[in-house]
Formats: structure tokens, sequence, C-alpha cells
């Protein structure tokens, strides 16, 4: 299997399911849904939560990164952007990006492909994330289709660094990058619930892409 494989597989799966959970949300309840949001939004929480106490940053660095990312995410208007795509909710877009692409499956799974030819990590999670972005399309609707191209470009950045530089990658930089990861993941989930609506989390997200180079 060649670099970059497990990453495509990834994006087709996402694509995949996010159409079937398109198509299938009209059979769904609408009080299903409710309560499938809420449990999202809880374990969204949960999770940005236990990045957090995990990882033990450069917290001088976390800013910088979030300073110049979110300046590029607001230069570029990405979350404005977006929008227009999308024409319904941007939280879904928003829930399924950082939900497939932050965690220690992600990172491990391009540092396998890229450096020992083992895509099977990024398989079994390309597999996870296809049917998770079944039940995450039937309840926010599109916007869990487009985040499939956020996959393609966070995971061909981290295994493309990986491939080039991944003998430099320290431990650091990983644990910047979760930490940071598992702070929008909370500011996520309390988007989820109605809370934090002025930030503007999607121009945040080049932040992520940045703190896998420095």
């Amino acid at each position: 299997m060649f670099v970059g494989f497990g990453t495509l597989v990834n994006t087709a799966l996402i694509l995949l399911g996010s159409a079937v959970g398109l198509y299938a949300k009209r059979y769904i309840p609408e009080r299903f849904k409710n309560g499938i949001t809420h449990a999202i939004g809880v374990f969204t929480i949960l999770l940005g939560i236990k990045l957090l106490t995990e990882n033990k940053p450069e917290i001088l660095k976390i800013f910088f990164l979030l300073l110049f990312g979110s300046g590029i995410g607001y230069i570029l208007r990405l979350e404005e952007r977006m929008e227009r795509l999308q024409g319904e909710k941007k939280s879904g877009f928003l829930t399924a990006s950082l939900l497939f692409t932050i965690g220690p499956m992600t990172f491990m799974g391009c540092f396998l492909e890229a450096n020992k030819k083992d895509s099977s990590l990024l398989l079994s999670k390309a597999l996870m994330d296809g049917i998770s972005s079944t039940i995450l399309s039937s309840v926010f609707g599109r916007g869990v289709l487009f985040s499939a191209f956020y996959v393609l470009a966070f995971q061909g950045t981290l295994t493309f660094g990986f491939y080039l530089l991944g003998k430099f990658v320290g431990d650091q930089s990983v644990a910047n990058t979760l930490f940071l990861g598992g702070g929008l993941l909370i500011v996520l989930g309390l988007k989820i619930f109605g809370l934090l609506e002025q930030v503007r989390l999607i121009n945040l997200l080049p932040s992520l892409l940045l703190s896998l180079t420095v």
C-alpha cells in the first residue's frame, strides 16, 4: 500500500457514510435526533477534557498557534465560506472534522503508514469514521460530508510530514496538537448545546494544521 492510501480510504468512507445518512435522515424521528445531538455534545466535551488532562503542552506556543492560526482563518474567511457552501447548520462540519482527526489513533495511524508502510490502523479508523459519519450526517446534515475534505487535508498533511520529517517530529509537537485539539473540542461541545455561538471555531482550525509543522 502506498503512503496516503489509508487517508484516501478514510475520506471515501466518510463521503459514503454521509451520503447514506443524508438519505436515511428522513426516516429518523426528530426526538431521536435530539437525543443523539445531546449525546454527541457530552461525548465531545468529555473527549476534549481527556486530551487536555493527558497532554502537557508548551503554553506559549499554543497561544501563538491560536493567534496565527485564527489570523489565517479570519483572513481567508473560512467560516463564512463554509456557511455559503453548506446552506445549513455548520456544526456538522465542525463536529465531524474534529472528531475524525483529533486523537492518538489519527497520529499513530499516519505515523505507521508514513514510516512503516502499515495502513492497518488508518483503515480501522476509516471504517469507524464511515459508520460515525452516517449517524452524524443524519443529525447535522451535509456539513459532515464536507468534513471529508478537512480529513483529507489534515491527515494528508500529517502523513506527508511524518514521511519527510518523521524522525524529527518530537513527542512535544504531538502533545501540543492533542492539547490544542482538546480545547477546541470543548468549545465545539458547548457550541453544540447552543453556547459560545459568537466564537467562529472554523476560523481556528488552521492552528491545528500549523501545530503539525512546529
